[in-house]
């Protein structure tokens, strides 16, 4: 653990590979890319997004509790057939960001595990006092030294998150996935703005958070993130048929699918504002 209490920038990942260059409009001026990435729970959404022409997937599971970490043969599976970015959520439990030793252990051993060969990972926890917690943090960057770090939406709990932006940024984190401290990233855009001029571009700003094709313009423009993040999966309507998996909800369909309209009107918003 000695290891940890050095405060040093972490060497290694250069989140600048994963920014999203500039590109000249007809005037000849700079605006900027927006990066589009989509949280996926299995192949089908994974390869849909990509089809789609999206930038990168985040690869978790249950979506409906905030994602929990995928399985390692998903994770393997996808990196062999996905030519885009690939990140992977490391959450081992639904509900809040404080862990117990045997969670962090858990959360250290994903990371090590999943991030070999630099896969880019997406992680984080907040200790009692709803700061992000430290020792972890350096832990997961110690454990895949040559990955993408990106401190998850822990953030938007966190007590201040001025100052869990400074600590971020003090470790070696690359990215931060944040809704602004709301539920929605509409009812965050001010706070978004805030971490944008913030971090002033040493580490990533992604907004996520009911993000559509409706509103995904407006928060770029009013907030200057340069990534958006959102989910793309509706129910699939089909009869259950056969014995249910699960006498508590015998009946309900928990089948999904990819919602591709909703990926390809975020994309089509963003180009009609001259943002892709």
């Amino acid at each position: 653990m000695a290891a940890f209490l050095r405060e040093e920038p972490r060497p290694g990942f250069d989140h600048r590979h994963t920014l999203p260059p500039s590109q000249s409009n007809s005037c000849g001026e700079q605006s900027m890319r927006v990066s589009v990435e989509v949280c996926v729970t299995n192949v089908d959404e994974a390869l849909a997004a990509e089809r789609a022409g999206v930038d990168s997937v985040e690869v978790c599971s249950w979506l409906a509790c905030g994602g929990l970490t995928p399985s390692y043969g998903l994770v393997n599976t996808l990196k062999e057939h996905l030519k885009l970015i690939m990140r992977v959520l490391v959450r081992p439990t639904p509900g809040g960001f404080f862990y117990n030793d045997l969670e962090r252990q858990a959360i250290l051993r994903d990371s090590m595990l999943i991030g070999i060969n630099g896969m880019a990972l997406v992680a984080g926890g907040l200790d009692k006092d709803d700061d992000p917690e430290r020792v972890l943090l350096k832990g997961i960057l110690l454990a895949a030294p040559d990955s993408e770090i990106t401190f998850h939406r822990a953030i938007d709990r966190a007590r201040n998150r001025g100052s869990a932006l400074d600590l971020c940024m003090q470790l070696g984190v690359h990215r931060v996935l944040t809704s602004g401290g709301e539920t929605l990233a509409m009812d965050g855009l001010r706070e978004l703005k805030r971490s944008v001029e913030q971090v002033k571009g040493q580490l990533k700003i992604a907004a996520a958070g009911g993000i559509d094709a409706k509103n995904v313009a407006e928060i770029v423009e009013k907030t200057g993130v340069s990534e958006v993040h959102f989910s793309a999966q509706r129910p699939r309507m089909v009869k259950v048929k056969g014995a249910s998996m699960s006498s508590a909800n015998a009946g309900v369909n928990f089948e999904t699918e990819p919602d591709v309209a909703k990926i390809e009107g975020v994309l089509n918003a963003l180009s009609k504002a001259g943002l892709r």
